[in-house]
C-alpha cells in the first residue's frame, strides 16, 4: 500500500513538472495575435526602484508589434515588417532602426512561435506562484507564467539594471485593426532615419 501511494505521489509530481515545462511552448504556440496591459519597473544594481512605466501591448505575428507606453511619457515602439520605430510623442520625434537581428531582444520571443525558433526557454523555477522559464541569452531573460498565461518578463539590461514587465488583461487572438501598426506622424515631428 505504501509503495502504491508513493508511486501515485511521484506520478503526480512528474505530471505537474512536465505540464510546467510545457507552459512556454503551449502558450506561445497557441495564438497569432495578442493584446495586454503592462507595467514595467526598473531597479538598479542595489535593488532601488529607478523607474516605472505602463501602457499597452499588441502584436500580430510574425512582423507587427506595438508597445505603447502611456505613463509617465507617451512613447510607441512600433514594428511593422522590417521597420522598427521609436516614437516619442512629447519630443515630437520618430527614430527608425532597420531590424535585421532581433534575437538579442525580448521582441524575438514575442513575435516568433517556439516551433519556429531555436533554443526555446526552459523551465527554471517557481517563485511567488509564477513558473519562470529562462532563455540562454546573456541578459538573463525570463518569462513568467501563472495558470498557463504569460504574466511577466524579467531581464537584466546592459546597464546591470533589473527590468520586470508585468502583464494584465492578456487577450489571446483579439481582433486587432491593422491600422494600429501603421506609422502616423504629425508633420511637425522630427524623423530620424
Amino acid at each position: 500500500m505504501n509503495r502504491f501511494f508513493l508511486a501515485v505521489v511521484l506520478l503526480a509530481i512528474f505530471t505537474n513538472h512536465v505540464q510546467a515545462n510545457n507552459q512556454f511552448k503551449d502558450f506561445f504556440n497557441s495564438f497569432d495575435r495578442l493584446s495586454a496591459d503592462f507595467k514595467q519597473t526598473t531597479h538598479n544594481e542595489f535593488n532601488v526602484l529607478i523607474g516605472t512605466t505602463s501602457g499597452t501591448l499588441s502584436f500580430n505575428r510574425p512582423t507587427q508589434l506595438r508597445w505603447h507606453t502611456t505613463f509617465p511619457n507617451e512613447q510607441i515602439l512600433l514594428l511593422n515588417n522590417n521597420e522598427l520605430w521609436l516614437v516619442d510623442i512629447e519630443l515630437e520625434q520618430a527614430t527608425l532602426e532597420r531590424t535585421t537581428d532581433l534575437t538579442q531582444t525580448p521582441l524575438y520571443w514575442l513575435i516568433n512561435k517556439p516551433d519556429q525558433i531555436e533554443n526555446t526557454p526552459i523551465f527554471s523555477h517557481t517563485e511567488n506562484n509564477i513558473d519562470w522559464y529562462k532563455t540562454t541569452k546573456k541578459n538573463k531573460l525570463y518569462f513568467g507564467f501563472t495558470n498557463n498565461t504569460l504574466r511577466a518578463i524579467s531581464l537584466n539590461n546592459e546597464l546591470g539594471q533589473k527590468v520586470l514587465v508585468s502583464f494584465d488583461d492578456v487577450v489571446i487572438n483579439p481582433q486587432i485593426s491593422p491600422k494600429i501598426f501603421e506609422l502616423k506622424l504629425d508633420p511637425t515631428f522630427d524623423v530620424i532615419r
